[in-house]
This record gives C-alpha cells, structure tokens and sequence, in this order.
C-alpha cells in the first residue's frame, strides 16, 4: 500500500477490504453496515471527532490567513465576507469531510489487532 493508493482510495471511499463496494451512504457520510460485495461489517467504525477536529484545525489554519490577506488588499465590507467564507468553507467541507474520514475508517481497519 503506497500513499499515493491510500489517497486515490480516500478520494473515492470503497470497503478497506475488498476496496470495490461502497463505503458510505448515500448523500451522507456515515458508513454502510455491510459492505455489498465482501460482506464486511462497516457500521462498526467508530471515528468519532477525528475528523471534524482535522477539519477544523486544516480550515482554520488555510481560511483565516486568507480572509486577512484578502481584506488587506480589497478591503470588503464584513457581510460580503461572511457569504464568501461562508461558502467557501461549506465546498471545502463538503469535499474533505468525506475523504478525511475515509482516510481514519482506512488507517482503523489496516491497524486494529486481529484477533
């Protein structure tokens, strides 16, 4: 397993196992109970605020240097901030979320001791 196939699998999030059936439910990113083609449990994973702790120390530390450096050079009004932030952050989350937690359920089932 090199990086690079952990990434491509983080990006479309398949079974750790079989990596051909799906991971999540549609339209959600909480994981399926069974995987359709190899049958293993996945309503077991537990992320818990792994993810969204990532999430916020990864927007945070990327969108507030941004914001000051846009406001710096353009000097826009505070609620056209609101709704340019906004929105960019709901994208950004929308399009990590996912993958950030495809990554732990990943790195839980390749290390998690076999018994």
């Amino acid at each position: 397993m090199s990086f690079f196939e952990d990434l491509r699998f983080c990006l479309k999030p398949r079974c750790p196992a079989c990596r051909q059936g799906r991971l999540f439910k549609q339209w959600s990113v909480d994981p399926v109970e069974e995987c359709d083609v190899c049958h293993m449990r996945l309503g077991d994973n537990d992320v818990g605020d792994g993810a969204s702790v990532f999430m916020i120390f990864l927007l945070g530390a990327t969108i507030v240097p941004m914001a000051l450096i846009v406001d710096h050079f353009f000097n826009i009004p505070l609620w056209v901030h609101a709704i340019l932030w906004g929105c960019v952050m709901l994208g950004l989350i929308i399009v990590i979320l996912p993958a950030v937690k495809a990554y732990i359920i990943l790195l839980n089932h390749r290390h998690r001791s076999k018994k």
